[in-house]
């Protein structure tokens, strides 16, 4: 079956209304108004006749109950009402008092000559008794050949069908039109995501508003989905150029420190076989984050999820990071309330480390670091708060991309590989809960983790 366009679909759509409204319905009303009319026409000719018979019974009685000719025929005296009609009185012996004929109707042509009444087709008969049985009037009814009626119908059929064709008319331009305004943006859409299945993901020219809510969200949609696949496009290739460039350099140092070995170049010494061992290390945990990230946000990870008091919880990370916070100078204060959530204790125990190790690795000495959790109506909120070198404006909004780095310098010295926070957001998000970052640069970052409480 061929597919039809959605211009096409919407224009014969309006033809098909149109279709409906302008003729199948009028042509109904128009039916059922003839009808009605002479439903209205027999109603009001029976009220009219029994009103008659009624004068006349009550002539009757006036009269002494006897039949005068002469008040009969003034009462049976040819009136509008009863054009097409023969209207006998019939006593109560049977005998006709009176007969009311209808006179013939002539109409002259232009010789002058009277042109007589069409012949007519059929009678109906009808019978009035009369109040207390004083006697029945019998009328036979002419039924005409309708060609006035038809005439007027044929009049009514014809310019209602003229007013359904000029519908039609309008309806075609309309939905034309309409249609068009309609398949614009959908086309747009169309053509846009063509854009992106060749890889052309910029947006090059906004598309006009056509003022219809979900169109304008559709086509709101197919941009925004271009320039985020623009965005994650320029990402990966960066991801790629970091990955290979953190994969090279321990690789580098390691490979010239043995082949300096090898080559007799160098001696052996544990410092060098150290060094060699350290920069493995590195590689290793960097494939891990790597590793422990794809399998986070690939939902290949599994959670062992379990209701954990998170103040004990906390208290003892916070132990256990005590020395290495004293040793550089820096005070952690810890400021916890009873909580409860459910976590996985030991995928959530990265968290907090990896929190509390940025926050100690850019924290300079005699600064301080806050871990504080507290309830917030549903949520419990786990902060991290330093008083260190603080993040910039325009680098907030990418800290938790992989590989993202605000200062490439300072991260070379301590160390980071832009995988850590990545791998934050990944698991808070895999226990159902959101992480957030405020900071200024110069002044310190605070980390902001929401779980729903237990």
């Amino acid at each position: 079956m061929r597919s039809k366009s959605l211009r096409s679909h919407f224009l014969i759509l309006y033809v098909i209304l149109a279709v409906v409204s302008g003729i199948v319905v009028p042509f109904l009303c128009v039916k059922m108004s003839v009808e009605a009319f002479r439903n209205y026409q027999i109603q009001r000719r029976q009220a009219d006749l029994e009103n008659l018979g009624e004068s006349l019974a009550n002539l009757y009685d006036e009269e002494g109950g006897v039949w005068k000719r002469r008040r009969v025929m003034d009462i049976l005296r040819p009136a509008p009402q009863w054009a097409g009609m023969i209207i006998a009185l019939i006593d109560a012996d049977g005998r006709e008092v009176y007969t009311l004929r209808p006179m013939p109707m002539t109409r002259r042509n232009h010789n002058s000559q009277p042109e007589a009444q069409p012949p007519e087709s059929e009678t109906e008969h009808m019978t009035i008794i009369l109040a207390r049985n004083k006697g029945r009037l019998e009328i036979e009814r002419r039924i005409p050949t309708g060609r006035y009626e038809a005439s007027f119908i044929t009049y009514l059929m014809n310019y209602t069908l003229a007013g359904a064709l000029l519908m039609i008319l309008c309806a075609c331009g309309a939905g034309y039109v309409v249609a068009g305004r309609l398949s614009r943006p959908v086309i747009l859409a169309i053509e846009r995501t063509k854009d992106i299945a060749r890889g052309d993901y910029d947006v090059h020219e906004e598309a006009r508003p056509v003022g219809i809510r979900e169109l304008d969200a559709l086509t709101r949609g197919v941009e925004d989905l271009g320039r985020s696949l623009a965005g994650q496009e320029r990402l990966r290739r960066r991801l790629m150029v970091d990955v290979a460039h953190e994969l090279r350099t321990p690789l580098t140092v390691t490979r010239t420190q043995i082949e300096a070995i090898a080559d007799g170049i160098l001696e052996p010494t544990p410092e060098r076989l150290t060094l060699c061992v350290n920069e493995m290390k590195r590689l290793a945990d960097l494939i891990g984050n790597v590793d422990a990230l794809s399998r986070i946000e690939g939902e290949t990870l599994r959670l062992n999820i379990e209701a954990t008091d998170m103040k004990k919880f906390l208290e003892y990370v916070a132990e256990s990071f005590s020395p290495v916070f004293a040793k550089s100078g820096i005070t952690l204060n810890a400021e916890l309330e009873a909580v409860t959530c459910d976590v996985d204790r030991e995928q959530f125990r990265h968290v907090i480390d990896n929190l509390l190790s940025n926050a100690l690795r850019y924290t300079d000495a005699e600064g301080n670091v806050w871990l504080r959790l507290y309830a917030d109506g549903e949520d419990a909120v786990i902060e991290v708060a330093d008083t260190g070198i603080g993040i910039s404006a325009e680098d907030l909004p990418n800290i938790f991309e992989r590989f993202w780095r605000a200062d490439e310098s300072r991260t070379r010295v301590t160390g980071g590989s832009g995988v850590g926070l990545a791998i934050v957001k990944a698991t808070v998000e895999a226990h159902g809960g959101k992480i957030s970052a405020v900071s200024k640069k110069g002044e310190g970052t605070c980390f902001t983790v929401r779980l729903k409480r237990v």
